[in-house]
């Protein structure tokens, strides 16, 4: 399937101080560490314009004079009075798309120098850009607030990697997603898949070259959970979601929209199982993983209801779908150059690349669930470069 029209999924992991931690999917460029008066007056004038600062709460002396900028609402400068050490703007009416590459742009020419970014509590769309998690761009930065905006999207690696963690990184109350964790614990993360999650995950078969599937990730009781709690989200937020996916449209609910138990269930389960099993299976990098899109898909026998899905491939290196329900004739993933179809029973699992040639299987009889998900794979060396490469070749046949 084609990415979302609205953004991109994936799931949530709480940092330390319990707000949540989502990354992203964004390039990053190296910039000289040297940085003019000038340069970050055109900045700050391009976030104003981005950000829609004609409309902000508080807008005290912008655009005034370049002499005075230290003297504009939110700014701290260092001592010599004209390079800025800190953007206050939290709760300022600020709106914009956070992605836009005029405004990362315009950010990355403060970051030499920037300490604190705090921008909370505003009306910011978009993706977060993994350019601000880059200490090549942003050296000395160690607070990044940008809490309970609109933002949507995954957490990129890069924030994970980061040599020196920030003292503040707040993320919570967005639509973002990322079952990462960012605190002490994540730098001990390892590829062994299962090891708090009580799942009774048996050996993973192959049918065929990069396809697994594996039995029992899930418990029955814990995906009953999950429909339950869609099944109740869709009848207090009118229904099921029929147009997110552009070329090839299921009926489902975003997991990133519904926040709350579900998001929380749904992060668990990929944390603790469901993409530790994958890196292990693809002999990837944890750390390599990123979530982009996590929704739970209905499929109905019912006239006029969603059957099937045609022939396709996911933009997304990685995909798996695991189903959530028995009660239904027909169903299961369907491998079409291959003509072998796979269907794990409730609470089993399809690993895959998601370029492998692939369809939905006509239900024929009663409803089925499905959680599904596509994950990029950011290589960290230069073997797991060779290893994607690889893997994407053989899945194009």
């Amino acid at each position: 399937m084609e990415d979302p029209q609205s953004g991109t999924g994936g799931a949530v992991g709480k940092a330390s101080d319990g707000s949540h931690n989502v990354l992203l999917t964004s390039s990053t460029r190296k910039r000289k560490l040297n940085v003019s008066h000038s340069t970050q007056m055109e900045a700050l004038k391009t976030i104003y314009m981005c950000l829609g600062g004609q409309d902000w709460t508080r807008q005290d002396k912008w655009l005034f004079s370049d002499d005075d900028s230290c003297e504009w609402q939110g700014l701290t400068c260092l001592k010599d009075g004209t390079t800025i050490k800190m953007l206050e703007l939290s709760q300022n009416n600020l709106r914009g798309r956070f992605d836009d590459p005029i405004l990362v742009d315009a950010f990355a020419k403060l970051g030499p120098t920037l300490e604190q970014l705090w921008i909370s509590e505003n009306a910011i769309t978009g993706n977060l850009p993994a350019i601000f998690a880059d200490e090549s761009v942003f050296p000395k930065l160690s607070i990044f607030d940008v809490g309970s905006n609109r933002l949507k999207g995954s957490l990129h690696p890069a924030f994970m990697k980061r040599t020196t963690p920030f003292s503040l990184f707040d993320t919570s109350d967005n639509q973002l997603t990322s079952y990462y964790r960012y605190d002490d614990s994540s730098t001990n993360i390892n590829n062994d898949y299962c090891g708090d999650s009580g799942a009774d995950v048996s050996p993973p078969s192959s049918p065929l070259p990069n396809v697994h599937v594996a039995l029992s990730l899930l418990t029955e009781a814990q995906c009953t959970t999950l429909v339950d709690l869609a099944i109740r989200y869709t009848e207090a937020n009118g229904g099921w979601t029929l147009d997110r996916h552009k070329a090839y449209q299921t009926t489902d609910i975003d997991i990133a929209i519904c926040g709350g138990e579900l998001l929380d269930r749904c992060n668990e389960h990929l944390r603790t199982t469901i993409l530790p099993l994958m890196a292990r299976l693809f002999e990837f990098s944890l750390v390599s993983l990123a979530l982009e899109d996590l929704f739970l898909a209905k499929y109905s026998s019912d006239k006029g209801q969603q059957r099937m899905l045609s022939k396709h491939t996911d933009d997304s290196e990685l995909s798996f779908v695991i189903t959530l329900n028995h009660g239904f004739e027909g169903g299961g993933t369907r491998f079409v150059d291959d003509g072998i179809t796979v269907a794990p029973d409730c609470g089993g699992g399809a690993f895959f690349c998601g370029h492998r040639l692939h369809s939905g299987v006509e239900v024929v009889e009663g409803e089925r669930y499905i959680l599904a998900g596509f994950v990029r794979v950011y290589p960290g060396t230069p073997e797991e470069f060779a290893k994607l490469d690889c893997l994407l070749k053989q899945s194009k046949g």
